[in-house]
């Protein structure tokens, strides 16, 4: 356990100097976009190749598989219960539809591969890429569902976007390598890894970067934001953990039960303020729970990693 909660840490310090270099001006805001583009368009994708170059495993198959059915059943269910929890709470429903989706997605892209690959290895972020894909297809379908609820809008699901991503593409290599024990000749290898190994310091210092453009005040202006939080990053992961507890799941050695509750426990996804303002809604609650959720992970996620 010890193990794991150091590894979430160190993440976390990743993205506190993220922060800093942002807020004293080290590095331009107006850089952010092109680290993103290099971490989502190159490293991420190198990531993921990499993963996929090992021995044929059924049992790896069996679990992302696994993850996948797992992935599908937990968005549906966490969309009904935070579609449950917005009538009870009476939430304006001007934000109904991104308090939902601040509940249902996770960030899996910027911290959740890096996550699981500091924690599990090749083999967690393989899984966790599978994971990612159900997330993403769903973002893109229902996603844009929720984020215009109750604001009238209409615009058909464009699955050019959902599919041809270069990390999908990245996954479709992966596989074809996998599943083909395909031999990648050396100098090609190494230099994979070598772009792979920007993913995990470079995208926690952008989630830290990302931060640091928000004025801290006017971040914590929201009382309807901070329910959310409550529920998204302390009710859900403790009721989890509650049931693993209860039916004695070994969540660290079975890899799809792992990649579920990490996705349960990290902050809502930078794409809940990215689709708002894409169909200009409330692009301000957005924010401010992307911000929030963020900087409480910081302290909940490796508390929740040293309690499995």
């Amino acid at each position: 356990m010890q193990i794991v909660f150091t590894n979430v840490l160190i993440l976390f310090i990743l993205l506190f100097i993220g922060y800093i270099l942002g807020a004293r001006k080290v590095i331009a805001h107006s850089s952010i976009n092109d680290f993103t583009n290099l971490l989502v368009d190159v490293s991420i994708p190198c990531t993921i190749v990499v993963s996929m170059i090992r021995p044929f495993s059924s049992e790896l198959i069996g679990d992302a598989t696994k993850v996948i059915l797992l992935a599908f059943v937990f968005h549906i269910v966490m969309a009904n219960f935070a579609y449950f929890l917005t009538r009870i709470f009476k939430v304006d429903k001007k934000k109904v539809g991104s308090w939902i989706f601040a509940i249902v997605f996770s960030n899996n892209g910027f911290i959740g591969y890096p996550l699981m690959y500091s924690l599990y290895g090749n083999d967690g972020l393989f899984i966790m890429v599978m994971a990612n894909i159900v997330q993403n297809l769903l973002i893109f379908s229902l996603g844009i569902k929720l984020i215009t609820l109750n604001y009238n809008l209409k615009d058909k699901v464009n699955f050019r976007n959902v599919i041809f991503t270069r990390q999908n593409f990245a996954v479709v290599i992966g596989l074809l390598i996998y599943f083909t024990q395909f031999k990648i000749p050396k100098p090609a290898f190494d230099l994979l890894n070598y772009v792979s190994s920007l993913t995990v310091p470079l995208s926690m210092i952008i989630v830290g970067l990302s931060l640091s453009k928000y004025d801290f005040k006017e971040m914590f202006t929201d009382r309807e934001a901070y329910r959310l939080t409550f529920v998204r990053m302390i009710a859900i992961p403790i009721f989890l953990l509650f049931l693993i507890k209860i039916f004695k799941i070994d969540v660290n050695s079975n890899l799809p039960y792992a990649i579920m509750f990490y996705t349960a426990v990290l902050p809502s996804p930078a794409f809940t303020t990215i689709m708002a303002e894409r169909y200009n809604t409330s692009v301000g609650f957005s924010s401010k729970c992307v911000f929030i959720t963020t900087i409480l992970s910081v302290l909940t996620v490796p508390i929740f990693a040293g309690l499995l």
